[in-house]
């Protein structure tokens, strides 16, 4: 689960009631509040188990919607993907109408779009590192129903839903979408290997290439970039250099999901040979 989801609530609301808080003289307790949801995420990022306990102490001292935040996170970073899918989309539901959010000013507190879209594209992120590919399509589509158009929020959330696609392998779905992110922020070089793997799942191979060859020219050393070529030159029927692209990643990259996926490549080849 990508770090950069864990955008911090007390970010959302305190746009929406610093400024309110600071005339009334109610800025510290937020910040205190801000401060122990820091060191808790940090915590669950860093050790998750020990991260979790301080959660579930914040929880039992009604720390709200913060605390259970940071515990699902926690469980996220534990391989507990599933788990904490589902408690965020809980999570998304109850901050949607203010049930256990922060209380400012004598009202509880209720997300706006882009918090709720944040929480449901951090859930869809889970299902999908838990394997349930439907229920992330679901969870990212609620996302980008909320998300504000033309917002980086809306790029990130799109380029959520490619993967999941690609995942599905509804390979024009992915390519649609990551050419919108490309189009809204073209100087993004890490996402042309995103690309160049979605465009071979459609068949345009000159795409491929294309992003692929300029992938490599800012990465040169990015094992990804060397396993997408040996998955586009085996696709494209060049076997000798499909596996020479494969051996590459296993060169730069001893264990790994990069490493894992060129090993497994290798000896399917391998296998089919002996055959």
């Amino acid at each position: 689960m990508r770090k950069s989801l864990s955008i911090s609530i007390f970010a959302g609301l305190a746009s929406l009631v610093m400024a309110a808080s600071s005339s009334h003289g109610q800025s510290q307790p937020l910040e205190r509040e801000e401060d122990r949801y820091a060191a808790c995420m940090t915590m669950a990022d860093r050790v998750p188990d020990k991260g979790i306990n301080l959660a579930l102490a914040w929880i039992a001292d009604g720390g709200g919607v913060p605390a259970r935040h940071c515990e699902a996170y926690g469980l996220a970073r534990m391989g507990e993907h599933a788990e904490a899918a589902a408690r965020m989309m809980q999570i998304a539901k109850d901050m949607r109408v203010g049930k256990d959010m922060p209380v400012r000013m004598g009202s509880r507190m209720v997300a706006n779009a882009a918090m709720l879209a944040d929480m449901y594209g951090q859930a869809a992120n889970a299902w999908l590192l838990a394997g349930e590919i439907v229920r992330a399509e679901e969870a990212i589509d609620i996302a980008l129903s909320l998300s504000p158009n033309g917002t980086q929020q809306e790029l990130d959330l799109t380029l959520d839903r490619a993967r999941i696609a690609a995942a599905d392998k509804d390979f024009g779905l992915a390519l649609k979408d990551l050419e919108f992110v490309q189009k809204g922020d073209p100087g993004r070089k890490d996402i042309l290997v995103l690309i160049a793997s979605a465009a071979r799942g459609v068949g345009d191979y000159t795409k491929a290439d294309m992003m692929l060859a300029d992938f490599q020219a800012v990465f040169p050393d990015d094992p990804a970039g060397h396993l997408e070529l040996g998955n586009l030159r085996h696709a494209q029927g060049d076997k000798d250099a499909a596996r020479k692209a494969w051996l590459a990643v296993l060169l730069l990259e001893e264990d790994g999901i990069n490493a894992a996926a060129a090993r497994a490549n290798l000896e399917k080849m391998d296998f089919k040979l002996d055959d």
